[in-house]
């Protein structure tokens, strides 16, 4: 058969189940298997010290099915990697690893001027630029925040969630195994559509931490150091203005 995503059942922000945002805090993994095709769906918190151990997992540290192909939120007209963004970035420590275990990957979100695009055609009253659409961007989608954050909304919606399931369903017609990272918020936008195309998902929520299990230290704390706050604090004022506000 052939996946293709039905778009009438993307949700907003505000429209997604809240009670299914407290059932599973990011990250996660949402694991669809379907007629001999597997997504594994890693629902992210960027930069967060589990989602780069749970990458590790969708790699298969956990025995998941390796990978074929890796779709991650980059913008797909490409963007130079640092290799400080491989340790601090959960999206760019996924292509990383794809690219180590020579697994192609796809930036499978919109490019600024496409996102711009979208923002256009929903408000054809009003100039955008590229500094809008950052100030866009960096709004979370929720009412609260106002008429950007009507626009974060707007532009999931109409825009790059539409772009990432496409994507999604192009990989699972060609692949056998899909690695989909993106943000948890995106996924609770687009589970729908997703379960409509792939059936009901199995949610993994727990993984091992691959900086061992605190659960269980005790840590013990030494003082070597009494600070005396009054006195010194008085003591360090006077040096400080005595030199002219520059402390010696």
């Amino acid at each position: 058969m052939s996946f293709k995503p039905n778009y009438e059942l993307l949700k907003s922000w505000d429209e997604t189940d809240k009670s299914f945002h407290k059932l599973y805090p990011a990250p996660y993994v949402s694991m669809f298997e379907k007629d001999g095709k597997t997504l594994i769906y890693m629902c992210d918190s960027h930069g967060a010290n589990e989602s780069f151990d749970m990458v590790d997992a969708c790699f298969g540290t956990l025995g998941l099915a390796h990978p074929d192909i890796l779709l991650t939120e980059f913008e797909h007209d490409g963007r130079e990697m640092t290799s400080r963004q491989f340790q601090v970035n959960s999206l760019a420590y996924a292509a990383g690893v794809a690219a180590q275990e020579n697994v192609p990957v796809v930036f499978a979100d919109l490019s600024k001027e496409e996102m711009l695009g979208v923002l256009r055609a929903k408000y054809p009253n009003r100039t955008f630029k590229q500094q809008d659409l950052d100030d866009v961007l960096r709004t979370a989608p929720m009412r609260s925040n106002g008429e950007k954050g009507e626009m974060n909304i707007a532009l999931n919606l109409f825009g790059r969630n539409r772009f990432m399931l496409d994507n999604i369903a192009v990989a699972l017609n060609k692949y056998n195994v899909v690695f989909a990272i993106f943000g948890a918020g995106h996924y609770e936008e687009q589970r729908l559509a997703l379960v409509d195309m792939m059936g009901q998902p199995k949610y993994i929520t727990k993984i091992p931490n691959a900086r061992g299990d605190f659960s269980k230290a005790s840590i013990q704390q030494v003082k070597l150091v009494d600070f005396q706050s009054r006195g010194q604090l008085n003591d360090t004022n006077k040096t400080y203005q005595n030199s002219g506000g520059q402390e010696r």
